[in-house]
């Protein structure tokens, strides 16, 4: 807390606390990317020597920078590993590792969404 006031995105800030909780039922406290992955591109993402598997994080769909009104949506955050949080936040493919382009960025998160059960965002 500085200047009396609640840092955004932090552990004082309760709506962002909520939003975490919510998000963490919906997807079983686990990584959406890892659960979605067919048997063949999980067995290539665990060859690429991933760091992260296991460190549950909270990830924004639309970045926070680029729409702030999305920051507590339940529908724009899911629950990734930091290692696939890592590589699609750095347009790294999610089973290789390799860079990416926007497009392909995209059809992960479609993905992902999809998974999650999300409609909107």
């Amino acid at each position: 807390m500085a200047n009396g006031k609640v840092a955004h995105r932090s552990k004082e800030d309760e709506q962002w606390q909520e939003t975490k909780r919510l998000v963490s039922i919906r997807d079983k406290n686990m990584c959406v990317a890892c659960r979605m992955l067919t048997p063949r591109e999980y067995q290539a993402f665990m060859a690429s020597r991933p760091i992260g598997i296991g460190m549950i994080q909270h990830a924004h769909i639309i970045p926070v920078g680029r729409d702030q009104g999305l920051t507590y949506d339940v529908d724009n955050v899911v629950c990734l590993c930091a290692a696939h949080h890592d590589r699609i936040d750095s347009m790294r493919d999610l089973v290789t590792g390799k860079a990416m382009k926007r497009s392909d960025q995209e059809h992960w998160w479609e993905r992902i969404k999809k998974y999650a059960g999300i409609k909107k965002v």
